[in-house]
């Protein structure tokens, strides 16, 4: 599943990042260096890894990032394929220390039938505050817990991936950004938002799942809608692991990071 995929690697990806093998580096390199993969703003995913240290927060790197990604045209599927198999090509013994099954045609399929919806959701933006989404949960979920440094992203996944209790209240989950994310995720990929829809109402309440986007978020993905709509909230299953709106933060973020 490409959102199991997804996040196993954003979890990981920073606490391995010192250790990658020369082969997968070089991959990676190549990838970020090529034309085809202007798409990603791969420059801005550089200059998010490379310059923040392990206290600083990732937060305003990541908003460089999406902010010229969502800039960017769309992907084409001949171009996702190529970056996906030639990652994965490069970098199988990192993955497969991972869990990750690398099976390339499985993994370019669902990430090309995911890459749409995880883009439109990944440049939500909050016109009452003139921030993209994100960022702006990321902010909410530093203001309520510690500094959203690499290693703390890192420590943060782990336990939303062994179930443990974060620390992230509702207060800084539960907003129009999630409740818009969970609409355009069960529009796109109805089948992932299915099995979050009920820890996330009883986190939430219902309306988190009514299918409505509220007001105040607009979708900035280039050759999108930039009309301004109403939404709804992201959870998404690693596994077993139904994850509610609390974990959707963080997920989203580590997510942006490696889609």
């Amino acid at each position: 599943m490409f959102f199991n995929f997804a996040v196993l690697l954003a979890g990981a990806g920073f606490a391995v990042a010192q250790s990658l093998s020369s082969q997968c580096q070089s991959a990676l390199v190549n990838t970020a260096a090529s034309s085809s993969a202007t798409c990603l703003n791969p420059s801005g995913l550089i200059s998010l890894v490379v310059t923040n240290s392990n206290s600083s927060s990732i937060i305003p790197g990541v908003n460089t990032w999406l902010s010229g990604l969502c800039s960017q045209a769309t992907c084409s599927n001949s171009t996702l394929q190529t970056i996906v198999t030639d990652i994965i090509s490069g970098c199988s013994t990192e993955l497969s220390s991972l869990g990750v099954t690398t099976n390339s045609t499985a993994i370019v399929t669902s990430i090309q039938a995911a890459y749409p919806t995880v883009r439109q959701l990944m440049c939500l933006k909050d016109t009452s505050t003139s921030t993209l989404c994100v960022p702006e949960l990321l902010t909410n979920t530093q203001s309520s817990t510690t500094t959203l440094s690499l290693n703390n992203m890192v420590a943060l996944v782990t336990k939303l991936v062994s179930g443990q209790n974060t620390g992230i209240p509702s207060s800084a989950a539960c907003t129009n950004c999630t409740k818009a994310a969970y609409t355009v995720l069960n529009q796109g990929l109805p089948g992932v938002a299915s099995t979050a829809r009920s820890s996330f109402s009883s986190e939430c309440g219902t309306n988190y799942t009514d299918g409505q986007m509220p007001s105040g978020i607009q979708e900035t993905a280039s050759n999108s809608s930039s009309t301004t709509r109403s939404s709804g909230a992201s959870a998404l299953s690693v596994g077993s692991l139904k994850m509610g709106a609390t974990a959707v933060v963080a997920v989203s973020a580590v997510f942006a990071i490696f889609a």
